[in-house]
């Protein structure tokens, strides 16, 4: 028809073949507001836009087609707008929108096609579509929601699109053009892609735009791109591939002659985007260019990409192992979890400018499986990060170390260790040897001083013939010469921590009689009393400082104990002798840390807690103050521990157990004199002996990297052998007081049966040098009052390889 033609809620049908519901040309312009337009035959549009001077416009109505090739709004050669309407094919090659020459454009669209080779929308001979707002619905093989052929583009927004049948594309360029955004396109068939591209041209390429847009392919990649060139850009969007490939690209082969192979080119540029599968390239002769900027995310293995480069806000995250050609690592690679056996090879140069490389390893000797870094050719100029993950490794003794970066050429950049790398008691580096890299445990050689160079020997003066020199005996063969290069393990500080509360936990509240009370004969006067009670406080504070058994751990302490107690029943059986029973409870706390020499680490560890127990004394001549004493204790105690190393989680756990002790002594005056001050000075000694039996034991619990630690050296019983001498003092001023003071000094020798440690998986690291302790210690105890004492003490104890402590006391005891 030719004219201007308005139908309104209009119903037509045909049934031939070739027959038109409408057909618009020679310059004609339809208006449809509302019907039904439908056509039963091959061949046969509901609406046929014939002509390049037609138009047609559409608006809330229905066109369905029911036969082969038959479109529902066929703009051919003319133009076409259409909105509110749905549109149903049944058939092959029956699309629902066809845009040829001119400008087709759809809004608000429900499209279902039924039938092989059907189309949503398809753009051929340089016609442009627009889609908005509409879904799209395809039921067929090689059904494709949007399709556009060389020369031709389409433009959608806010466009569902679903596929269901065998090479069903969502989306299929054709040497063509399309402009996506706010969409969601989702395939389900075997074989359909989310995204196929076609179509081989020394001229022509797809060019393909996707904006916020969801890409899904159940069962195929999400990009298919078939021997073609594909310009591809993806911002803000998420593209799946149900088969594991993100993107396939492959190439034509041709058997007989293989200089008529055709391959593709692929240019990849994402921006803010998540890419879910692998990027992969059936020949190294395709060229695969991937770009990752602005915060994407590549979650999939890469094979045979020509070269692949991340920006600083950008991630790679590895799933299985991978080829490029040219890797530029500004952002994050990382290698798959759980999995040290992927390698990622660059068959070119890499560099790195600032990114970072997360391996995985099973921290152990040379030969502990990792995922490396193989690169054919150089290492550009440039830092890449090294971060490790150990995959249950409990550590070991490394020589060569563990290789993770293989280079063939020459490494110009830097690979530098980012955060500790730990497993079980050893810290492991990150160091270069030649042009590849390794994992070491061994601390970093030191070369030896070079030899002075001589001063020249001067000519001697020429002399008479000397006697001939008899022949030497042979001497001892000697000594082999130790190498200056061999190296030395590297002790994590952590250790130490651990190490150091669990001998604070085992030693905190560790006492002897006269720490407990002072001067036990200072109760004389009330000892006739079996009433009296007594209330005693006393507290400590001490530091120490230690060094592991290898050297390499320094540790220093601060503690701080406060004890309290007093006498719940006393009596004497002959008069003479008196028994005290009584109880007591303590508070605790010790913060120690710990540097390593050889890594410069550090750790800290706190241990704080409290215990209840009880004690009982046994007097042979109270009223005298001499004669021989043996005192008891047992205490439960329990404790909250932590430990934290640099860069590493805090570590919380439990120990708790009991300590007990068994003391004896025997005092023994030996004189007494006056000073020249009017002063009574009564001299004594006093031999002493104590066993104290520590039980405390920590739990054994797993760090957050792995490592099993658990505490040893509970069960150790320390002995100590003594001499105390002491004056007791009285001055004529304080007759009427009853006012005494005792200075002393005592001289210890303590030994420990076992050394407090720690095991780290399977290596133990020991505090050293407290097995055998000298101590000195001199204080000064005094009554005040028959009712009130006081004492106070500093002691030190030295040990071998620097072992040192040092603690002050006060304490105090009241008599009711």
């Amino acid at each position: 028809m030719a004219g201007d033609l308005t139908l309104t809620n209009t119903t037509a049908t045909t049934t031939g073949d070739s027959s038109y519901a409408v057909n618009a040309n020679q310059a004609a312009t339809v208006n449809i507001d509302g019907g039904r337009y439908a056509t039963q035959g091959k061949y046969s549009d509901a609406v046929w836009v014939v002509s390049s001077d037609s138009s047609v416009n559409i608006n809330d109505a229905t066109l369905s087609t029911a036969g082969d090739r038959a479109i529902a709004l066929n703009a051919q050669n003319g133009s076409a707008t259409i909105t509110n309407s749905t549109l149903e094919t049944e058939g092959l090659n029956a699309y629902a929108l066809y845009s040829g020459r001119q400008q087709l454009t759809g809004d608000k669209l429900t499209i279902t096609t039924q039938g092989t080779g059907g189309a949503g929308l398809f753009a051929a001979t340089g016609g442009k579509g627009t889609l908005t707002n509409s879904d799209i619905t395809t039921h067929g093989e090689l059904a494709a929601g949007l399709l556009a052929y060389p020369g031709s583009a389409i433009t959608a927004d806010n466009v569902r699109i679903e596929t269901t049948g065998k090479q069903g594309f969502g989306l299929w360029s054709r040497a063509g053009q399309l402009d996506i955004s706010n969409s969601t396109i989702v395939t389900s068939g075997d074989a359909a892609a989310g995204l196929y591209v076609n179509g081989y041209s020394t001229t022509l390429s797809n060019n393909v735009s996707l904006n916020n847009v969801t890409l899904q392919s159940a069962q195929a990649q999400a990009i298919n791109a078939d021997t073609t060139t594909l310009a591809l850009t993806v911002n803000d969007s998420t593209l799946s591939g149900g088969n594991g490939q993100v993107m396939n690209v492959s190439h034509y082969e041709d058997a007989a002659d293989p200089a008529n192979n055709l391959y593709s080119t692929v240019t990849l540029t994402a921006a803010n985007s998540q890419l879910n599968g692998d990027i992969t390239s059936s020949d190294v002769a395709n060229s695969v260019a991937v770009d990752l900027t602005s915060a994407s995310v590549l979650n999939g293995a890469v094979d045979n990409a020509t070269s692949l480069a991340l920006d600083n806000t950008s991630r790679w995250n590895m799933s299985g192992s991978s080829v490029v050609g040219q890797l530029t690592n500004n952002g994050t690679i990382a290698f798959s979890a759980g999995n040290a056996a992927d390698t990622l090879t660059v068959t070119g140069d890499y560099a790195g400018n600032g990114g970072t490389l997360m391996f995985n390893s099973v921290l152990g000797d040379d030969s502990s499986p990792s995922n490396k870094l193989i690169v054919g050719g150089d290492v550009l100029a440039g830092t890449t990060y090294v971060a490790i993950n150990n995959l249950g490794g409990h550590g070991a003794q490394t020589v060569e170390g563990i290789e993770i970066v293989d280079v063939g050429g020459r490494s110009y950049g830097n690979f530098v260790q980012s955060g500790r790398i730990v497993a079980g008691a050893y810290d492991y580096s990150l160091l270069q040897k030649g042009e590849n890299w390794y994992l070491t445990s061994q601390a970093t050689p030191v070369d030896p001083e070079p030899e002075p160079t001589p001063e020249p020997t001067p000519a001697p003066e020429p002399g008479p013939n000397p006697d001939p020199t008899p022949a030497p005996e042979p001497g001892p063969k000697p000594e082999p010469t130790p190498d200056p290069q061999r190296k030395t393990p590297v002790i994590r500080p952590e250790a130490g921590s651990y190490t150091a509360n669990i001998a604070a936990a085992n030693t905190l509240f560790a006492m002897s009689l006269h720490d407990r009370l002072g001067e036990p004969g200072f109760v004389d006067a009330l000892s006739a009393q079996p009433e009296v009670t007594s209330l005693w406080l006393r507290q400590v504070g001490g530091h120490n400082g230690w060094h592991d058994g290898s050297g390499q751990l320094t540790t220093q302490s601060n503690r701080y104990v406060a004890q309290m107690g007093g006498d719940v029943a006393r009596w004497s059986r002959d008069g003479v002798d008196r028994w005290h029973v009584g109880f007591m409870a303590g508070y605790g706390n010790n913060h120690s840390s710990t540097r390593s020499v050889m890594s410069g680490y550090r750790a800290s560890g706190s241990v704080e807690g409290y215990s209840i127990g009880g004690y009982a004394t046994w007097y042979a001549n109270a009223p005298a103050s001499q004669g021989a004493w043996v005192d008891s204790w047992l205490l439960y105690n329990w404790f909250t521990n932590s430990v934290e190393g640099k860069e590493l989680a805090s570590e919380s756990y439990k120990s708790r157990g009991f300590t007990a002790s068994l003391e004896a002594g025997y005092t023994q005056k030996l004189g007494e004199f006056t000073g020249s001050q009017g002063t009574l000075n009564e001299w004594f000694i006093q031999p002493q002996a104590q066993a104290i039996w520590m039980g405390v034991k920590a739990d054994d619990f797993h760090e957050a990297n792995g490592t099993r630690i658990q505490s040893e050296g509970d069960g150790n019983i320390r002995t100590r052998l003594g001499i105390r001498t002491f004056l007791k003092s009285h001055h004529a001023m304080d007759n009427d007081k009853e006012r005494l003071f005792q200075p002393y000094v005592e001289l210890n020798w303590i030994h420990n049966t076992r050394d407090f440690g720690t095991k780290m998986d399977d290596v133990s690291v020991y505090q050293a040098g407290a097995r055998n302790l000298g101590e000195i210690k001199t204080g000064v105890e005094g009554q005040i009052n028959p009712r009130l004492n006081t004492w106070g003490n500093i002691g030190v104890q030295v040990g071998d390889k620097g072992y040192h402590d040092a603690a002050a006391m006060v304490g105090l005891k009241y008599h009711f």
